[in-house]
C-alpha cells in the first residue's frame, strides 16, 4: 500500500496499551487516512496499516525503537521518518524485481525496472504501461582485463560506466586485445558492445575472444564488414595478424539486425560443447553454433579485442568499441 503524508496530524490515546496492541483506539481519527502512515507515541514508532472510525491498526516497535505501554491520554502523532521515505521510494516510485513478480497495478506513478524484461513500465492506476525499451547490465571495467595481448598503439579505457577499447587504423589485420584468465567450467558469458567505426569490407573487427596463450590460436566472434552490410561473424586466427578461417559449422552470412547494440553470449558446458549466441535484446537468444571444446583450440584465457585493419581506408577511420556490459555466471 501506498505511504501517506499529512501536516499536523494528531490526536490522543482513548484508554491505555500494552507493548502488544495492534489495534490502537484514539480520541479522533481526524487527518488520518487509511494507511500505511507512522505514529509516534512517546518515543515508539508505529506503522498504521489501517483506520476504520477511530481504531488504528498498527505494526509495533517500528525503526529500531521498542513497544512499550503507553497510557490514556497520550499524544498520538502523524510523523514523517526515515522509514516511511524510503517506503515511498521503494515502494510507490520504483520496483526491481523479476518480470514474473511484478507487482499488481493500482498504485499510480509508481515505475516498475524488470531485472530480467525488455520494457520499463508505469502504474497508471489500473495497469502497467510499457516504456522503453530497457537493458539491464553489468558494467566492466578495463582492470577486468588486466593483460594486452598485441597492443601496438591501442588503448583501454573506463568511460562512465563502461570500456572504451580503441585502436588507431592499420593497413593489415592486428587483433587489438586484452584477455584475462578463462574461468573454470561450467560458465556463461553475455556481453553487450557498442560499435564506434566506419566498416571496410573484411574480416571481423570487434567483439568476444577466447585465445590459448601458448599456441598463440585464437576463436573471435563479434560484428565484421560485409560486402553492403554489417554481419555477425565469427573465426579462428593462428595468431593476432593471421586469420585462418570459419568456425566449424558458423552459418554463412549472418546479417547484423542494425540493432545499435549487439549481445553476444559464450557457454563452456565444461563437458562436451562451446556454444555461441546472440541476441537484440539481451533476453531472447538465438543460438549460432555449439562447437565441440576442442575444435580448433583449448583456451586459458578469455577477453575483448578490436581489429585495427578494418576501418573504412578511403579515408583512413579508427575503430572503437565500448563494452557497456560483461555478466559471466
Amino acid at each position: 500500500m501506498a505511504e501517506l503524508f499529512k501536516n499536523l496530524a494528531s490526536t490522543t490515546l482513548n484508554g491505555d496499551i500494552d507493548d502488544s496492541t495492534t489495534s490502537v483506539v484514539v480520541n479522533s481519527a481526524m487527518g488520518f487516512t487509511g494507511g500505511n502512515f507512522r505514529i509516534l507515541v512517546d518515543s515508539e514508532i508505529m506503522k498504521v496499516t489501517g483506520v476504520s472510525g477511530t481504531t488504528l491498526t498498527v505494526v509495533r516497535q517500528q525503526e529500531g525503537t521498542s513497544a512499550s505501554a503507553h497510557s490514556n491520554g497520550a499524544a498520538v502523532k502523524h510523523v514523517l521518518t526515515a522509514g516511511a521515505l524510503d517506503a515511498h521510494d521503494q515502494n510507490d516510485l520504483a520496483a526491481y524485481d523479476t518480470f514474473a513478480d511484478r507487482p499488481a497495478a493500482g498504485t499510480p506513478g509508481r515505475i516498475f525496472l524488470p531485472s530480467d524484461g525488455i520494457f520499463i513500465e508505469r502504474d497508471n492506476g489500473s495497469i502497467w504501461e510499457k516504456f522503453g525499451p530497457i537493458w539491464p547490465m553489468t558494467p566492466p571495467v578495463a582492470s577486468d582485463f588486466p593483460t594486452w595481448v598485441n597492443q601496438g598503439s591501442a588503448t583501454i579505457t573506463d568511460n562512465k560506466g563502461a570500456i572504451w577499447l580503441y585502436s588507431p587504423y592499420s593497413s593489415t589485420e592486428n587483433l587489438r586485445i586484452r584477455v584475462k584468465s578463462y574461468p573454470a567450467t561450467p560458465f556463461t558469458v553475455e556481453m553487450v558492445l557498442l560499435p564506434n567505426v566506419w566498416m571496410y569490407t573484411g574480416n571481423i573487427a570487434m567483439g568476444l575472444c577466447l585465445r590459448d596463450s601458448v599456441s598463440q590460436k585464437l576463436v573471435c566472434v563479434g560484428l565484421g564488414g560485409g560486402t553492403s552490410d554489417m554481419q555477425i561473424k565469427g573465426g579462428n586466427w593462428t595468431s593476432h595478424t593471421s586469420y585462418s578461417g570459419g568456425i566449424t559449422g558458423w552459418p554463412s552470412n549472418m546479417h547484423h539486425s542494425e540493432s545499435p547494440l549487439i549481445f553476444l553470449k559464450y557457454y563452456d558446458d565444461g563437458s562436451a560443447n562451446r556454444v555461441w549466441s546472440v541476441s537484440v535484446d539481451g533476453t531472447t537468444w538465438t543460438q549460432l553454433v555449439s562447437i565441440s571444446r576442442t575444435d580448433f583450440l583449448t583456451p586459458n584465457q578469455i577477453g575483448i579485442f578490436v581489429n585495427s585493419g578494418c576501418g573504412y581506408n578511403s579515408p583512413y577511420a579508427d575503430i572503437g568499441m565500448t563494452v557497456l556490459s560483461w555478466r559471466q555466471y
